[in-house]
């Protein structure tokens, strides 16, 4: 009995060793093109990041230009004097007989 098991493991043996060298390649293989894969995602990952990196510096000089317009309108409105009649100030009391 132990001599059929010896002689069966035997003939089979050549076709253990060759499917395990298949199934290596094989894996391989997959390996190969996860890699090949992941630097694709990866030149696509760095592709958005460089574009919303130029989008933000171009939203960062807009914010800045517009600040430094602001700051001259302002600067420009204080220069002119003022249009409106003056009114005399409103006490405290006088505010809160108008809320009633």
């Amino acid at each position: 009995m132990r001599h059929d098991v010896a002689e069966m493991l035997q003939c089979w043996s050549p076709l253990i060793q060759g499917g395990f060298a298949v199934f290596a390649l094989l894996l391989l293989v997959v390996n190969v093109w996860l890699v090949k894969q992941l630097l694709r995602v990866l030149k696509d990952n760095s592709q958005v990041i460089a574009g919303n990196t130029r989008a933000i510096e171009s939203v960062a000089t807009i914010a800045s230009d517009t600040k430094g317009l602001m700051q001259e309108l302002r600067d420009e409105l204080l220069k002119r004097p003022c249009l409106l009649p003056e009114e005399p100030e409103e006490s405290d009391e006088d505010r809160a007989v108008e809320a009633r």
